[in-house]
């Protein structure tokens, strides 16, 4: 009982801002429910047993609530355990805050990201908008029969990278540099 009371009344605590917590009533009675079947499963009895053997009421600050209950007495001179499921009214907290602070759910950022935030290009350093250069294969850098290669080709080399962070002067720059393919007219 204890179980369910706990995923419930976390469920509950987490929507208690939301304003239609009221709609939480569904899953407390699926929740109920479920409760009520296991248990009578457990003891080899029904559910309509289980209800009327363990229901109870419980006051709180919004009037009394029906709730599942079991007491478990502990000996003379000790307080019964007593477990229970429901007993939080679905009423909306105006006056709550969020004081939780979210973890970091990814890692860092890749270094490519990283590259194209500091929006600064890598071959003349200019500050603004940049794009990003990309080539196939880091082996196509390095054809035989080039004598002196480009500055870009030696930032990549450096880098160890298939793509250069440039502005848009530079990327295309780049791209008039390189021969494209020509279509042979036949």
């Amino acid at each position: 009982m204890t179980q369910y009371q706990a995923a419930y009344r976390g469920l509950v605590q987490y929507y208690l801002m939301a304003f239609n917590v009221h709609r939480l009533w569904h899953v407390h009675r699926v929740m109920q429910l479920s409760l009520a079947k296991t248990l009578a499963n457990k003891h080899r009895t029904s559910v309509n047993t289980i209800f009327h053997k363990y229901r109870a009421t419980v006051a709180t600050p919004h009037g009394p609530l029906k709730v599942l209950e079991v007491h478990h007495e502990r000996g003379a001179g000790r307080t019964p355990l007593i477990a229970r499921f429901g007993g939080i009214a679905l009423r909306r907290h105006r006056q709550s805050t969020l004081n939780e602070k979210p973890k970091e759910v990814y890692g860092r950022r890749s270094e490519v990201v990283q590259r194209l935030l500091a929006q600064t290009c890598e071959l003349c350093g200019v500050p603004g908008p940049c794009e990003v250069h990309h080539i196939r294969r880091l082996a196509d850098l390095h054809k035989p029969g080039r004598k002196e290669k480009p500055l870009w080709i030696q930032r990549m080399v450096a880098y160890r990278r298939k793509t250069l962070v440039t502005c848009r002067t530079c990327h295309e720059a780049l791209h008039r540099e390189r021969p494209g393919r020509r279509h042979v007219p036949t």
